[in-house]
């Protein structure tokens, strides 16, 4: 109960008084009011702590359902990242690999194929496909010097350009693949000749 309010009562309670007739009132009277003001005031004051204290918890528990929400968001996202990482690592890797791999091959059965002769269309043939494997290894290591870039675009906050190199890096892991398949048809025909020409 504020001082207003009990101001107020006992403004009122004279004027009631007063309307009455009275033009004097008595101590014991007024002790007897001014008490059970005191006690209204507590009684309100304690149902104001209670509310209070409710309110409070209230706030404390939609605070840590928010807390716990936004680490759930924090944790969900970074698990997503990681995910999205390590797929892109593999797909790097792979693209290494299976280029890097058949120009190896693909050297070892030119020596081989060179040392017990063929026609020159098959030498050129296996030649030109070693070099275009070596072309798709190089692009997948352009990419793992771009997907560099854009992690360090990503770390300094330039979202955008980060966005943009991640897509281009992209690109170049696909291309990488297309170079292949390209790679392998070009062998496939290679192979065609050479045993065609036994």
């Amino acid at each position: 109960m504020k001082s207003t309010d009990i101001i107020q009562e006992v403004k009122k309670a004279l004027a009631n008084a007063k309307q009455k007739g009275a033009v004097s009132v008595s101590i014991d009277s007024m002790e007897k009011f001014m008490h059970q003001l005191d006690e209204r005031a507590q009684k309100q004051g304690d149902f104001n702590q209670l509310e209070h204290a409710r309110i409070l918890k209230e706030f404390e528990a939609e605070n840590a359902r928010n807390i716990a929400h936004s680490q759930n968001v924090n944790a969900h996202s970074v698990e997503m990242f990681k995910s999205v990482i390590a797929s892109g690592q593999g797909a790097l890797k792979s693209s290494m690999i299976i280029n890097g791999g058949a120009a190896a091959a693909l050297l070892a059965f030119t020596g081989k194929i060179w040392s017990e002769g063929s026609i020159v269309q098959v030498t050129n043939a296996l030649t030109q496909s070693i070099l275009w494997f070596c072309v798709g290894l190089l692009v997948a290591c352009v990419a793992s010097g771009t997907t560099y870039l854009s992690q360090f675009a990503y770390a300094k906050g330039h979202d955008r350009t980060g966005d943009v190199v991640n897509v281009f890096t992209v690109l170049i892991v696909l291309s990488s693949y297309v170079i292949f398949g390209f790679s392998c048809f070009n062998a496939s025909s290679t192979f065609t000749l050479h045993f065609g020409s036994l």
